[in-house]
């Protein structure tokens, strides 16, 4: 099934696409007018019912692929069905409850409510060391898992060899086209896993501390400009002799 045509924009939401009227506006209207035949991938850490609301607070348009939960899930097609073998794949040695039976022993850690268990959310005030304590207790358990701090208060469980970037190398696999053009556009910590893909990448300049480190892979290109204009001027920097 080729869900997606040869020109992509796999993105994360807050902050990256979305967070800036105009620019956003300015973005939409350049693919227009350079006859662009974008196809879209979301890319979030919100749950899908969190993200449908934000894409139709934004009246963003319909991706061909909402990737949610920080890569946990995916949802394809018109409808945005989920993916199932994606379900397979995530769940197999995934064991939330285990993995809560050892936070709890961690008072710091305030729990988030989501309304389903294919990953698990947490929010500690900038407190590094706190969150890698609880990460070697996890491996001590021997339990499967993946996670991820980000933004110096989310932090995400999720399972094993899960993530936004698995998630898209998942999704590009099995729906898009043998050639494509793609631009991967992200700005906090949760997106690293997709700039280590290799794709073309580009960090958009209102970006918080903890991903400008990895501007210096030769895949990633920094924007000076923020938000969507940041995505604006990456697919200019990768792709504007192309059209």
């Amino acid at each position: 099934m080729r869900l997606l045509g040869s020109a992509i924009l796999a993105t994360d939401l807050d902050n990256t696409l979305v967070g800036h009227k105009e620019k956003l506006d300015q973005l939409w209207l350049f693919f227009k007018t350079q006859k662009i035949p974008i196809s879209l991938i979301y890319i979030t850490g919100r749950h899908y019912d969190s993200a449908m609301e934000l894409i139709e607070k934004h009246k963003l348009p319909r991706p061909s692929i909402l990737i949610c939960d920080v890569g946990a899930s995916i949802y394809i097609g018109p409808h945005l069905e989920e993916d199932e073998q994606w379900r397979l794949i995530t769940s197999a040695d995934w064991n939330p409850e285990l993995i809560l039976s050892v936070t709890k022993q961690y008072d710091k850690l305030e729990r988030q409510p989501l309304p389903n268990d294919y990953r698990l959310s947490f929010t500690i005030k900038d407190d590094p060391g706190y969150v890698k304590e609880v990460e070697e207790m996890l491996k001590l358990y021997c339990l499967a898992f993946y996670l991820m701090y980000s933004s110096n208060k989310d932090v995400d469980i999720l399972p094993s060899h899960t993530n936004k970037g698995e998630a898209l190398k998942y999704v590009l696999q099995k729906y898009a086209p043998e050639q494509f053009r793609i631009l991967v556009a992200g700005d906090s910590g949760n997106d690293i896993d997709m700039l280590r893909l290799g794709l073309p990448a580009v960090i958009v300049g209102n970006c918080q501390s903890e991903i400008k480190r990895y501007r210096y892979l030769p895949n990633v290109y920094f924007a000076k400009d923020s938000f969507a204009s940041g995505i604006q001027e990456g697919w200019s920097y990768f792709y504007q002799s192309a059209y």
